[in-house]
């Protein structure tokens, strides 16, 4: 029979899903008799079809039967939706590749709902929805298996790609970018929540199997185990948590353990974001320092429901993210062997500073918004502050790519970013037309 130490372990069951382990063939052939036995006396049926037998490091000949019917012996098998293999070293390398396409499915099913990027639903609604409908059922049963870098790596792929759809971003969008926008955390962060909430429940639950396990693997097993526990000792020090061993000696209310949990996790992963951030140069516009997770940027709070607000903001977006094509960017992506002079006015390289402020050609586009943007502000606040704002370019850039950076103008940001983004937006269609 199966045993971890003294810990019998070979007959994990939930509700009418049964597991039967064993380490010899006639063990487990003996175990399976009892269960039919106890079916029969009880008159219920148990079926064959259903049921089979994954042989896990055994590459011996052995047949097993379930009512004289012989059970199929494949490479993998799903319990409790789980993919389970024989071949891999965990015997879980299936597991992910299989949530993320049940995430993809999820994701089509609610396209009809509007969850998509240009023409869709403000992204702040779409963020809403994919932690709602989504994120569950791609992290469903990840919290107990062992994950390797290789497997977080491709949750982080199909998680930041999504996030990217929704807000109309291009590929190349820096990952940090795409998630101070949504004012979310990498996905390893929500796997990390619900280990450490697991464990919780483990040590909550006396007298189980789970925390008799729990307590012999901390105590036995070094720190290059591959056990699971292990791994939340190493979590509990990554975020500054208290450590195992002290919560099964004194376990904390579930409330206060999911508050102490969420925030330590929020504020490793903020501050690493941030820090992150800070070092793109196609960020520089972009104000990290308000970045609060679960709370989107300004420019998809302030956007509405309607389908041209949510196309404004997403040319905004671009803008702000570094990732608007300018005639200066083809010429650095192309060694400058393109020209970067700009393709309207022919005077001045076409950098964001020229398209948003200095073009002549976009000159009768510009100055409507950026009169009604001083009346504005006119009107609030002081007048020194506005001539600073509107005389100086960097801070007049800065106003309309991104005003949160201004603290003093925090009353009118909605507003401000309404203003800034039909200005972005009305200047992406003059240039496109003249283009053409």
């Amino acid at each position: 029979m199966t045993d971890i130490g003294s810990i019998y372990c070979g007959a994990p069951t939930v509700a009418d899903d049964v597991t039967l382990i064993a380490n010899d063939p006639y063990d487990l052939q003996t175990m399976i008799n009892i269960q039919m036995d106890h079916a029969n006396k009880f008159r219920y049926t148990i079926s064959e079809q259903k049921s089979c037998v994954l042989k896990i490091g055994d590459k011996s000949e052995h047949s097993w039967y379930m009512n004289d019917q012989k059970l199929n012996t494949p490479i993998n098998a799903t319990h409790l939706g789980i993919k389970r293999d024989i071949n891999s070293k965990f015997g879980v390398k299936e597991v992910v590749p299989d949530r993320i396409q049940t995430a993809r499915k999820t994701v089509y099913a609610l396209m009809g709902a509007g969850l998509y990027g240009l023409n869709g639903i403000n992204p702040k609604v779409s963020v809403h929805m994919i932690k709602c409908f989504v994120i569950p059922r791609l992290l469903y049963g990840l919290d107990i298996i062992r994950l390797t870098k290789t497997d977080i790596a491709k949750l982080s792929v199909y998680y930041i790609q999504l996030l990217k759809q929704i807000q109309h971003l291009p590929s190349r969008t820096a990952n940090s970018a795409v998630l101070v926008l949504t004012g979310q955390l990498p996905i390893e962060s929500e796997i990390h929540k619900k280990m450490l909430s697991l464990f919780r429940n483990i040590a909550d639950n006396h007298g189980s199997v789970e925390r008799s396990i729990a307590q012999r693997q901390l105590a036995l097993k070094t720190r290059d185990s591959e056990s699971w526990f292990i791994q939340i000792i190493k979590l509990t020090e990554m975020y500054e948590l208290p450590s195992p061993i002290e919560v099964l000696d004194l376990v904390p209310e579930k409330h206060i353990w999911k508050k102490l949990v969420y925030n330590a996790v929020n504020d490793y992963w903020k501050n690493i974001l941030i820090l992150e951030a800070r070092t793109k140069v196609s960020m520089k516009m972009l104000n990290v320092d308000n970045f609060k997770v679960g709370v989107v940027h300004n420019i998809w709070e302030s956007s509405g429901s309607e389908l041209l607000s949510v196309k404004r903001a997403c040319v905004k977006a671009k803008i702000i993210s570094g990732t608007y094509t300018l005639q200066a960017d083809r010429a650095k992506f192309n060694g400058n062997r393109t020209s970067s002079l700009c393709p309207l006015c022919f005077k001045q390289s076409e950098d964001l500073m020229h398209f948003l402020i200095k073009c002549n050609s976009l000159e009768g586009v510009r100055r409507k918004f950026i009169m009604l943007l001083r009346n504005l502000l006119n009107d609030k606040i002081n007048a020194l502050l506005v001539d600073d704002l509107f005389n100086f370019e960097d801070n007049l850039l800065q106003l309309i790519v991104d005003c949160t950076k201004f603290q003093f103008l925090k009353q009118l940001w909605t507003t401000i970013e309404r203003l800034s983004s039909s200005l972005c937006f009305g200047l992406h269609q003059k240039r496109t037309s003249l283009l053409l």
